[in-house]
């Protein structure tokens, strides 16, 4: 009950602050406030689950241009990684919340959403990907290249989009 009340509260106070941050400030200082507000609840999130990271080896450095490939086993893969340090992703459009959530926060740290209805989305994300990567002032890029949630048990044909 505790690690319940801890997330959803959490989730309050994010909601919360980013809504004021988002409608408060403009130009870099959001994008820094966002960015980190994004980082603290992810560590949030982490310690709802009494979770300890444990690095083998230096910790990576953020550079320009780096990409970071990793499984996808499920949704708390990409919040465990944004602990560490907050990642652009690429991830599929939704609509509903979690498309409102998807058009500010993620909007927030860069996140390239594509939709699998459009027949020249594939374009779209190539050419995002690469600008994505050109510009210094964005975060590392995340991708899970599977494009799905796995169990870890067998690899999934994927298609490569760069």
């Amino acid at each position: 009950p505790i690690r319940l009340a801890w997330i959803v509260t959490c989730t309050l106070l994010f909601i919360g602050v980013f809504t004021l941050i988002h409608n408060v400030t403009r130009g870099k200082l959001r994008a820094n406030l966002e960015r980190d507000l994004v980082h603290l609840y992810a560590a949030c999130f982490v310690i709802s689950w009494t979770g300890v990271i444990k690095y083998h080896g230096p910790k990576p450095t953020q550079r320009s241009g780096h990409v970071y490939v990793a499984n996808h086993t499920s949704i708390i893969d990409y919040i465990m990684l944004c602990q560490v340090s907050p990642f652009s992703s690429i991830a599929q459009q939704n609509k509903g919340w979690l498309g409102l959530i998807q058009n500010t926060a993620m909007e927030a740290i860069h996140c390239i959403r594509f939709n699998r209805t459009e027949s020249k989305d594939r374009e779209m994300v190539q050419r995002r990907l690469r600008e994505h990567v050109a510009n210094p002032d964005r975060l590392p890029l995340l991708i899970f290249p599977e494009g799905t949630c796995v169990n870890n048990e067998y690899c999934v044909d994927r298609k490569s989009v760069v």
